[in-house]
């Protein structure tokens, strides 16, 4: 094949792609998250490493963007009282996430969102096709260990927190 030829079927073909990626960066790019509830409950049992929430969150994470990494994460504000009763608190260290069927893990990472050593970030995924959006499953089940420190002495009561999911497209 003539040289002139292989040049205009690598231009046309780099001047289509270019013209692809243009248009694709100016569409509207959307990450969302949603649970499927909004609350659990746990019976604690002083100095037990195993006390199991009541149910099963699934976060659902969509994403429109185009060749773009998304990362989800759950974190409390504060590592040192992530929920809280009259002044007694559980840190996040003692509260864990198993996600997916994975090993339980305890909220003890610095992240982009939350309190220092807060965190954990229960998954990453990639994009590619945008405009059409990609869905991400995250079902986490939970558990408080009360083993550590002073937590076998915790009172009995209602120990309550906010923990926050959230989903980043660096």
């Amino acid at each position: 094949m003539h040289p002139l030829w292989n040049f205009l079927k690598t231009s046309a073909a780099t001047a289509l792609l270019l013209f692809a990626a243009s248009t694709f960066s100016y569409a509207q790019q959307t990450l969302t998250v949603s649970l499927s509830g909004n609350s659990v409950n746990f019976n604690l049992t002083a100095g037990s490493a195993n006390n199991p929430g009541n149910t099963s969150i699934t976060a659902t994470t969509v994403c429109s963007c185009f060749f773009q990494p998304v990362n989800v994460y759950a974190y409390f504000n504060n590592a040192a009282s992530a929920l809280t009763n009259a002044g007694f608190n559980i840190p996040s260290s003692a509260f864990q996430i198993s996600n997916n069927g994975g090993a339980f893990q305890a909220l003890t990472n610095t992240g982009v969102f939350g309190g220092a050593g807060a965190g954990i970030q229960l998954s990453n995924f990639f994009t590619i096709i945008g405009p059409f959006g990609r869905t991400h499953n995250d079902t986490m089940q939970f558990n408080i260990n009360l083993t550590g420190g002073t937590l076998p002495n915790l009172p009995p009561g209602t120990y309550t927190g906010t923990l926050n999911i959230q989903a980043q497209a660096p």
